[in-house]
């Protein structure tokens, strides 16, 4: 669980969503929010309140390792 300070100048819909992103191509990584729609029977987070709506960081390395695992499966395929 991460918790935030987010300064009472910002509110975000209840429906906003959190992710972990990466600055850049080897950055750090940092969390993202991004507001949801703001519905009438929906209101702003507020203190306390948690963030249903959640995406983990892509990690680059897996995305090229199966990238690189699919074309060496093509080829073995475009082979026979």
């Amino acid at each position: 669980m991460v918790s935030l300070s987010i300064s009472s100048d910002y509110q975000f819909p209840d429906t906003s969503s959190a992710q972990v992103l990466t600055s850049g191509l080897i950055g750090e990584q940092y969390i993202g929010l991004v507001p949801g729609f703001v519905f009438d029977d929906e209101g702003y987070l507020a203190d306390g309140d948690r963030i249903e709506d959640t995406k983990s960081a892509l990690v680059l390395e897996d995305m090229i390792g199966q990238v690189l695992y699919s074309i060496g499966g093509s080829d073995e395929t475009s082979k026979e």
